[in-house]
């Protein structure tokens, strides 16, 4: 029963979340939403993970743990720098 109503919360934060990358009002605020629904995806695939008993969704967590923390330094070093790489 826990795990439904975090699943649901998470579920609703991803939601809310989105809506803030869409919609932010700078770019600032979108990587910064970004990044917070990378680590609410992260959340939810563990909790499915813990729901269902899939070890396979904690690999995909990790995965996807990975490419938020990459994705979200390139998007702030090109805001920042104009450039991602050297």
């Amino acid at each position: 029963m826990i795990v439904n109503l975090a699943l649901g919360i998470v579920t609703l934060s991803v939601l809310l979340v989105t809506f803030r990358v869409l919609r932010g009002p700078s770019w600032g605020d979108r990587i910064m939403a970004f990044d917070f629904l990378s680590v609410n995806l992260v959340v939810l695939f563990a909790l499915i993970a813990v729901k269902t008993r899939l070890i396979v969704m904690l690999d995909a967590a990790l995965v996807l743990s990975l490419l938020g923390f990459l994705s979200t330094v390139a998007l702030t070093r090109y805001l920042l720098v104009g450039r991602v790489m050297r």
